[in-house]
């Protein structure tokens, strides 16, 4: 199929977004992200209804226009339009590639940082991706490795909404490179981790909590929390 121009998508996106701004929720939305840019003031239910009209009628993306138009629409100040980049990834999830995961997902995860675009190019692209390319799992430990809180971050969450088929191995040995580390949001991370496991191995969490006194407060709360959740009746 041949793509639509990555500038249809990213004029659409503005045309769709300009009119919603305002700038009384912008002010405080900024405050919440702690400044990392600033923000027409339109929320996410709003923005991604607009977005789902914008777009309706063009062609999917093939994968080089896809990253252009993630490139262009993070180059944009406000950070809405960082999130139409992820809406724009998670379009077109099911279609893409392992070499995508490399580039241009490393590069968008390190510009522009912030919680909010990592965790959201995490589930747009890198779980759904590294779940249908197991080779993946060598670009992750190279993300784990990278000194790059974002990487780090997005390597350990990697195998999020996996269920059963979580590696164990892999997620236990990740969380345990960093299982001191303070840094809130890798601590965060491996805390979400292990809660996710203890929805089906709580014994595997309780031991990695056992062999690691010196977790993170923040992991070890995290992890608490799935372990003391009440059962489903």
């Amino acid at each position: 199929m041949t793509g639509a121009p990555a500038e249809a998508y990213v004029d659409a996106a503005v045309a769709a977004l300009e009119p919603l701004a305002d700038p009384g929720k912008a002010a405080p939305m900024r405050r919440y992200l702690k400044d990392v840019a600033p923000f027409l003031g339109v929320t996410t239910p709003d923005r991604r209804a607009a977005l789902k009209t914008a777009w309706s009628d063009l062609a999917d993306l093939g994968e080089p226009e896809l990253g252009r138009a993630c490139d262009e629409l993070w180059a944009l100040p406000e950070r809405e339009y960082q999130y139409a980049g992820c809406d724009l990834v998670d379009r077109h999830r099911r279609r893409l590639s392992a070499a995508f995961v490399a580039d241009p997902i490393e590069r968008l995860l390190t510009t522009k940082p912030w919680w909010d675009t990592v965790d959201s190019l995490e589930s747009a692209a890198i779980c759904p991706v590294t779940a249908r390319h197991p080779e993946l799992v060598d670009l992750m430990w190279q993300w784990l490795d990278s000194g790059d809180r974002w990487l780090i971050r997005a390597a350990i969450q990697h195998q999020r909404g996996r269920k059963e088929a979580t590696d164990l191995a892999v997620l236990f040995t990740m969380c345990d490179r960093y299982a001191e580390d303070r840094e809130f949001f890798i601590a965060k991370a491996i805390g979400w981790a292990l809660r996710d496991v203890t929805r089906w191995d709580p014994a595997a969490v309780q031991s990695f909590l056992d062999q690691h006194p010196t977790l993170s407060p923040v992991a070890r709360r995290e992890a608490i929390r799935g372990l003391t959740r009440p059962s489903p009746p």
